[in-house]
């Protein structure tokens, strides 16, 4: 555990270099392969989670963040000796992470793709009139008939039975396998099941209607998943789903908590997600009920729900204990300047450090520049 004076000399190290931004860290692609199962919009960039980690944890400590999304702080500790733990209450979310920290074997996944293949053959001819097919009038940016040939969507339905009957609670490998359909849902390139969309958000379909078997693009994307694995330790992390405000009776002491809550400015998860979420189980009306639930909009009433979190925070982490936060600055509200003020009642802030958004990535998305700076937020409990 490292006290004040060497925590803040370290913030300044990275804050003065920003590893993150050199070769090879910069590149698009850089990172395991698992930080790609499955596209998710607004995911932290992997070398960000990876330079955070090293740098802030050491081999053995406990890393949670408890507003993982798609697990890439999790992994990344997983990657480097420490146990990963993340916490997220959208299934979406949770099924990635758990089969990002909960590494398992291709052969016993693949046990599970012949499982689910089986089911398929089974159920599919219960959906024989298109006419009556589910869901025919759903959808938030075109109706989900509009995204897929027939018979690709038929076998969708039945894949989406096959694992809402297990809810939440699939194995390692169910959750791979889950995961790698989530990814090949809707997308722009011939990996994805649907018509030409967008792989981030399921914009409204264009091109001709093709038959897409869905066990072949699951095994697929399991192959690019596992290829070039290595021999490398990986400490098997833990997934939890859930509030994060119920973690006191889920987690015990932790080492560091790091994370990146949703910016202030930026879209409603559920929405871009919409399709992925479909998949999970949610239902449409469950989308009209999303603005109680997740923190992004909270935050968007008060940013005082972070009040919360740092009472909850302090609780959860050990004596000197740190919480990196990774922020996002807009126009309307500066989120480090506003959460530091928040923090010291339960923190030492140690320093702040701003990065000019601009030049980033935006992935086609247009609605990305509402975010002008990043920032990291060091907190060390007191």
């Amino acid at each position: 555990m490292k006290n004040n004076k060497e925590y803040y000399e370290l913030t300044k190290l990275f804050m003065k270099k920003l590893p993150y931004k050199d070769i090879p860290y910069s590149k698009r692609n850089w990172g395991n392969n698992w930080h790609s199962l499955c596209s998710y919009h607004g995911k932290l960039k992997p070398s960000i989670a990876h330079h955070l980690v090293d740098q802030f944890t050491d081999i053995g400590d406990l890393v949670l963040d408890p507003m993982s999304g798609v697990g890439t702080i999790p992994l990344e500790a997983c990657l480097q000796g420490r146990v990963g733990i993340g916490n997220d209450m959208s299934e979406l979310a949770y099924i990635v992470t758990k089969a990002k920290v909960g590494k398992v074997s291709k052969e016993s996944v693949y046990v599970v793709i012949e499982r689910l293949e089986n089911y398929i053959l089974k159920h599919k001819n219960e959906y024989i009139n298109e006419n009556e097919l589910p869901y025919q009038d759903f959808g938030l940016n075109g109706r989900l008939p509009e995204y897929f040939h027939k018979d690709t969507y038929i076998e969708i339905l039945c894949a989406r039975a096959y694992f809402k009957d297990k809810k939440m609670e699939l194995s390692n490998e169910e959750a791979v396998v889950f995961s790698c359909l989530l990814h090949v849902l809707h997308g722009n390139r011939p990996y994805a099941l649907s018509r030409q969309s967008h792989p981030l958000t399921p914009y409204s379909p264009k091109g001709d209607f093709i038959y897409k078997n869905v066990i072949v693009h699951i095994k697929n994307k399991v192959e690019l998943v596992y290829k070039n694995e290595s021999e490398e330790v990986f400490t098997t992390g833990n997934a939890i789903y859930g509030d994060l405000f119920d973690l006191d009776s889920k987690v015990g002491k932790v080492d560091a908590i790091i994370t990146s809550p949703p910016f202030f400015d930026s879209i409603r998860f559920y929405i871009s997600n919409w399709m992925r979420l479909w998949l999970t189980g949610w239902e449409p009306g469950d989308f009209k009920r999303e603005d109680d639930r997740f923190i992004e909009s909270k935050q968007k009433r008060s940013l005082d729900i972070y009040n919360d979190l740092f009472d909850l925070s302090s609780k959860l982490l050990k004596d000197k204990g740190i919480m990196i936060m990774h922020l996002g600055k807009s126009k309307k509200c500066d989120m480090a300047l506003e959460l530091a003020n928040r923090a010291g009642k339960y923190f030492l802030v140690v320093n702040v450090m701003n990065e000019d958004s601009s030049s980033f990535e935006k992935h086609g998305i247009l609605d990305k520049g509402a975010t002008v700076e990043h920032q990291f937020l060091f907190l060390q409990k007191l």
